[in-house]
């Protein structure tokens, strides 16, 4: 006899001679028994004890062997039972085997035919328990899995793990009254499914399931032909995508934008990279026509001409300006000022007022808060912003337009303020800018703010910039821009954090008016002589002299030998030292020296260095001879 274990056996019969006789056979077979001699006490002794197998009289006094054999049953114990008879209860004995006994024998016993039952029996016991301890595994494993575990038969769902309930919204109890493929699957998918069954096709499809509520959600199902309990079937894994899917679409989203990132790297870089040429050649197309206009009357001969020639350079320039504000950002200047001011100076413009001279039947409302709270920024920035969202509004309204623009004091929570650690104010002003014109599409609002997308004709209007100053401006100013297409119309709501700051007394001047020196030497140091030139002609009609240099070096070594009272400085120079770097010179030189920086392109981070050397005025070419003649006037006089 071969055996993993030694079973324990539960010996049942009131014939006690019986019993410790059958107990003596199967102990010198090394045999552990335990003897009960009613079923009262057999039903006690397998509520204390495990065993492996029970003889059972199956006619005790008290009770039936079969009584015994349903607890076993009912009380799901594990232990094989074999029935002991007479010839007269071998009807019953059989009864039993269908409850589930294994066998029986009948008295008196044949020694070896006992020994070799028993044997039989704790084989199969043992084959039980293992399959049993199987299939729990195997429950377990598929409880555990992440996937929904199903079985079906011809379609129709036959058994599941809890994960395929929970993934699809059905109870066990559901199953049972009957749920086919058709509930759970799209007809494509459903398809699908049977025609790799006909096919005998294995392996991974990516379909669409259908939960109880009638969502619709992506899944990968896996199936394989099974036995089940004699029957052929097929067992089906299915996973949920719908995490997969969603980190996917997460990834190219967040590919789109760094793909958007990179785009406007690329602008900055390209920008950097021409803004200075391009301006210093635009100073030329801006600053001669200036000064031949100086010395002209509007009658004269081609001076309507000259102004159209000075207007396409100014307007060149302004395009140029939009590439370095989003290659550069950053607040060039921020003061304390009350945005309603910019507004009613933006509105009282000669610019606004042009272009609105052209849509003669809008009407623009302001609704502009009192006692609004300051903002520290950029008026150039606000304006340039007020610029291209009224600019936008007048060119989207038709026929008796209406733009309204309000203002008013708010208390905001920062969208970015729930993802970051970072502290963002809860006081805000808000600024909208709506229109009552067709409002903006599904498919461009996603779009609006991408550098050069436009959804204006080529040529007719705008360089695609104008939004994307807009966003920059607002991002600057760690404020928040959102936009709404209210048919009719489109809402623009701008958040500006506030400042407790008072507006500076400063005395303002008018730029457009011309002020001339008295004689001051100014220094202009500059790598193009075309620049310097140009420049020399524009401070000699304002009567200053000029000393000039080609490099950071020259200057320094001529500063060194002529006192002057301004230095006029380019920021980028060729190989040599930068604008920067010439004012640390000059000013070991000579403490204290006034100088002004005017360029074509410089970094944020080297002109704001520049400031806190001392660098009074930071003029970015080309600069109208007006806003020359005032910085200069202003540096000199220490202001």
């Amino acid at each position: 006899m071969t055996m993993n274990s030694i079973p324990n056996i539960l010996l049942v019969d009131d014939e006690e001679r019986f019993v410790k006789s059958l107990h003596a056979i199967l102990k010198h077979y090394d045999y552990e028994c335990t003897e009960a001699l009613s079923g009262t006490e057999a039903i006690r002794l397998l509520k204390e004890k495990n065993f492996d197998l029970a003889l059972l009289d199956v006619d005790l006094p008290d009770m039936l062997g079969c009584d015994i054999l349903d607890f076993i049953r009912t009380s799901r114990i594990k232990t094989t039972a074999i029935m002991l008879t007479g010839v007269s209860n071998v009807e019953t004995a059989v009864e039993a085997m269908k409850q589930g006994a294994y066998d029986f024998l009948s008295k008196p016993l044949n020694h070896e035919l006992l020994i070799k039952t028993v044997n039989k029996a704790f084989q199969y016991h043992q084959v039980s328990r293992e399959l049993e301890a199987s299939e729990k595994r195997f429950q377990v494993l598929a409880e555990a899995s992440g996937e929904g575990i199903v079985i079906h038969e011809n379609g129709k769902l036959i058994e599941a793990n809890n994960q395929f309930f929970s993934m699809f919204g059905y109870s066990a109890k559901e199953l049972t009254q009957g749920v086919f493929f058709e509930k759970i699957l799209l007809p494509a998918s459903l398809q699908i499914v049977r025609q790799n069954i006909e096919g005998s096709i294995f392996g991974k499809n990516k379909i669409t399931g259908i939960r109880k509520d009638g969502t619709e959600f992506p899944l990968e199902s896996n199936s394989r032909p099974i036995n089940y309990f004699g029957k052929p079937a097929r067992v089906c894994a299915l996973r949920d995508l719908s995490d997969r899917v969603r980190a996917e679409e997460e990834k190219l989203d967040l590919q789109k934008k760094l793909a958007k990132a990179n785009k406007l790297n690329a602008l900055g870089m390209m920008a950097g990279a021409v803004a200075h040429d391009l301006n210093n050649i635009l100073s030329g197309v801006v600053s001669y026509p200036e000064l031949l206009l100086l010395q002209m009357n509007e009658s004269d001969r081609f001076y309507t001409e000259i102004t159209k020639i000075q207007e396409a350079g100014k307007r060149a320039a302004a395009v140029v300006a939009d590439l370095v504000v989003l290659a550069r950002g950053g607040l060039s200047s921020p003061t304390v000022e009350n945005i309603n001011d910019i507004i009613l100076t933006h509105l009282e413009s000669i610019e606004h007022n042009e272009r609105l001279a052209n849509y003669p039947n809008v009407v623009i409302q302001t609704n502009l808060q009192q006692n609004l709270h300051n903002i520290c920024c950029s008026r150039l920035h606000i304006h340039k912003m007020l610029l291209n969202l009224i600019g936008n509004a007048l060119e989207a309204v038709h026929g008796n337009g209406l733009i309204r623009i309000t203002t008013q004091n708010c208390k905001f929570t920062h969208p970015l303020s729930l993802d970051c650690v970072s502290t963002y104010p809860e006081d805000y002003v808000l600024l909208t800018i709506a229109d009552n014109g067709p409002g903006i599409p599904q498919k461009d609002i996603d779009h609006i703010f991408d550098p050069f997308y436009s959804t204006k004709k080529m040529g007719k209007s705008g360089t695609g910039l104008g939004l994307s100053i807009v966003l920059n401006t607002v991002q600057d100013h760690n404020g928040w821009l959102e936009v709404k297409d209210n048919y009719p119309g489109a809402i623009f709501e701008i958040y500006l954090p506030i400042t407790n700051e008072e507006i500076s007394s400063t005395k303002n001047i008018d730029i457009n008016h011309t002020l001339r020196g008295n004689g001051e030497i100014v220094l202009i140091i500059d790598d193009q002589l075309e620049q310097i030139e140009t420049m020399e002609k524009i401070l000699t009609s304002l009567g200053y002299k000029t000393y000039s240099a080609t490099s950071g070096e020259e200057g320094i070594t001529l500063f060194q030998s002529q006192a002057v009272d301004l230095v006029l400085i380019d920021m980028i120079m060729g190989d040599g030292l930068n604008g920067r770097e010439t004012y640390e010179r000059i000013l070991q030189v000579r403490p204290g020296q006034k100088a002004i920086i005017i360029s074509g392109y410089s970094k944020h981070e080297e002109a704001q260095k520049a400031k806190a050397l001392g660098i009074s005025h930071f003029l970015e070419k080309p600069v109208t001879i007006s806003k020359l003649s005032l910085a200069i006037k202003q540096a000199l006089a220490g202001n």
